[in-house]
C-alpha cells in the first residue's frame, strides 16, 4: 500500500487512501449504511476498508469469475454481490455482513449479472443482466430467502444500472441501448422510456428524498458515453436539464446525500462537481490517471470514494455545499 495526498480548493478536501489491486478495475463501491466501512470489487473478492481507522480487513472471497456490482441492504445486515462470466453464466451471492459468510448463492445460465440493488425497505432485490432482463425478488431478511416475483423485459441490450426510488413504487434502469427506463413495480410494467441519451447510459443516481427537514423532488441523474449528465423527473416524464462540457465519456454519477450537488466521473480521470439546481459545473479536479468507473458517498456525506480501471480507490473529504 502506498500513501497519496493532494489538495483541492474546489470540492475535494484531500484524498487520503490509495489501494492497488492490479488487473482488477474497480467498477463498484458501496458504503455500509451505519458502520464506518466501504467495500468494492477485487479479484474474485470483496475488498473491505475501515474508513475511520484506515485499516484494511480480510477480503471476502466470492466464487465468481468477476464481480460486477455490490449493494448493502438498508439495515446493513446483508451484502449482495452480482457478477459471473460475461456471455456464459451469472452469479448472485448474499453475504452475512456480521461474520462475512456466504448465505445464498444463485447461478444463472447464459449471461452474467450486471447490477444489483435493494429497495429502501429492504424487502425487494432487483438484478440486472447482460441479456437485457431485470429480475425482481422478494427478499426475506431473517433467512435470507429470495422469492422471484417477476422479470422485467424491455431493454435492447445489457442492463447497466438499477435503482429503486425511496417509496419502492418505481425502479429505474439504464442500458447499453442508450435508454433510461422507469418501471412501475406495483403493476410490474414499463411506465416510460427516456431515449434522449446518444451513448451507453452507464450509471444512475437518485436525488435523496429529503435533506434535513426539507422534502426534495423525485429527481434522477444519469451519466452516459455521450459525454453528458442528464437530470430527469421520472414520474412525470420530463428531462430537467443537460450538463454538458465534460468532453469525455462518463461512467459514474452520484448525488451527494444533501441533494445539493452531483459528482460525475469518467474516461479522463476527472471528478466534477455539478450544481444540483442548474447545469453549472462548479469545479473539477483530476484525481485519477485512469478511467473512473465508480463513485459513492458515505451516508453522512463527509466522504466520497472513487475507483478506477487500474484498481485504485481514493477517499475524498467533502461537505454538503460541495466545498472544502
Amino acid at each position: 500500500m502506498r500513501s497519496w495526498f493532494t489538495t483541492c480548493a474546489l470540492f475535494i478536501g484531500f484524498s487520503w487512501v490509495q489501494f492497488i489491486d492490479a488487473g482488477t478495475p474497480v467498477n463498484t463501491i458501496a458504503f455500509h449504511p451505519s458502520q464506518t466501512f466501504a467495500a468494492w470489487n477485487g479479484d474474485q473478492s470483496i475488498i473491505v476498508q475501515n474508513t475511520q481507522t484506515n485499516a484494511r480487513i480480510k477480503p471476502i472471497t466470492v466464487p465468481m469469475a468477476r464481480v460486477r456490482d455490490i449493494a448493502f441492504d438498508p439495515q446493513g445486515q446483508w451484502l449482495a454481490v452480482a457478477g459471473g462470466s460475461p456471455g456464459e453464466h451469472g452469479n448472485l451471492i448474499i453475504v452475512d455482513w456480521k461474520d462475512r459468510s456466504i448465505q445464498r448463492h444463485l447461478e444463472y445460465e447464459g449471461e452474467w449479472l450486471t447490477s444489483v440493488c435493494f429497495s429502501a425497505d429492504g424487502g425487494h432485490l432487483a438484478i440486472g443482466s447482460g441479456n437485457s432482463d431485470i429480475l425482481i425478488y422478494q427478499f426475506d431478511s431473517p433467512t435470507p430467502k429470495l422469492n422471484h416475483i417477476t422479470t422485467l423485459s424491455g431493454h435492447a441490450g445489457s442492463v447497466m444500472d438499477t435503482v429503486f426510488d425511496s417509496t419502492g413504487h418505481w425502479l429505474i434502469s439504464t442500458g447499453s441501448d442508450r435508454s433510461v427506463k422507469i418501471w412501475n413495480l406495483e403493476q410490474r410494467s414499463l411506465h416510460r422510456t427516456f431515449a434522449h441519451h446518444t451513448g451507453i447510459v452507464f450509471s444512475a443516481s437518485l436525488r435523496p428524498a429529503s435533506s434535513g427537514q426539507e422534502s426534495l423532488p423525485f429527481y434522477l441523474a444519469t451519466a452516459s458515453a455521450d459525454q453528458t449528465v442528464r437530470v430527469w423527473q421520472p414520474e412525470i416524464g420530463r428531462m430537467v436539464r443537460i450538463v454538458r462540457n465534460h468532453h469525455t465519456d462518463l461512467f459514474s454519477v452520484a448525488y451527494h446525500p444533501s441533494g445539493k450537488w452531483i459528482a460525475s466521473g469518467g474516461k479522463d480521470g476527472i471528478i466534477r462537481n455539478i450544481d444540483a439546481q442548474s447545469d453549472q459545473i462548479l469545479g473539477s479536479k483530476k484525481v485519477h490517471e485512469d478511467w473512473i468507473y465508480a463513485l459513492a458517498f458515505s451516508p453522512d456525506g463527509k466522504l466520497m470514494a472513487s475507483g478506477d480501471w487500474a484498481g485504485k480507490v481514493l477517499f475524498h473529504q467533502v461537505n454538503e455545499e460541495g466545498t472544502e
